[in-house]
């Protein structure tokens, strides 16, 4: 019985340090930048709180959760190549996952480069889906919907 209590009691702290360090150590900002004539690059940018992460696009197979960005079609905008990530990318070992797990920490931008058919004003819209990690936990993976005013 002790050992019961002994455990529930750890449960319970961790789950109060869980939530003393935020609901979301993430911060999301997304936005465009004209580039030429009726071309943008999109910036899907992301502020990570420290000492948390948050992973690459391109992790190994049985590795962390990879970012994935995904795009709602829009036939007036086309994709110009793929994401590109910006950032000091961190390349480690991490036991919890046994292989090499490449990651961002602090600030990351993914950058797609778009071109708009139509004069008119146009919106990018997607998803990004991420999960953040410390040294210590991973928490559950998120979605996140934006739409871009391309201008």
């Amino acid at each position: 019985m002790r050992k019961y209590i002994c455990l529930w009691c750890m449960m319970c702290y961790c789950a109060m340090m869980v939530s003393a360090q935020g609901d979301d150590p993430v911060a999301w900002e997304f936005s465009s930048r004209k580039i030429a004539d009726q071309r943008y690059e999109v910036h899907i940018s992301a502020l990570v709180e420290y000492p948390w992460r948050i992973y690459s696009q391109h992790t190994d197979e049985g590795g962390p959760l990879p970012t994935v960005i995904a795009f709602e079609d829009n036939k007036a905008v086309k994709l110009q190549g793929v994401v590109e990530e910006e950032g000091s990318l961190i390349e480690k070992y991490e036991e919890i996952f046994m292989v090499d797990a490449r990651y961002y920490q602090g600030k990351v931008d993914f950058v797609q480069q778009v071109k708009v058919d139509k004069e008119i004003p146009q919106h990018l819209a997607g998803s990004v889906t991420f999960m953040a990690c410390s040294d210590a936990q991973c928490l559950t993976p998120q979605e996140i919907r934006f739409k871009v005013r391309l201008h």
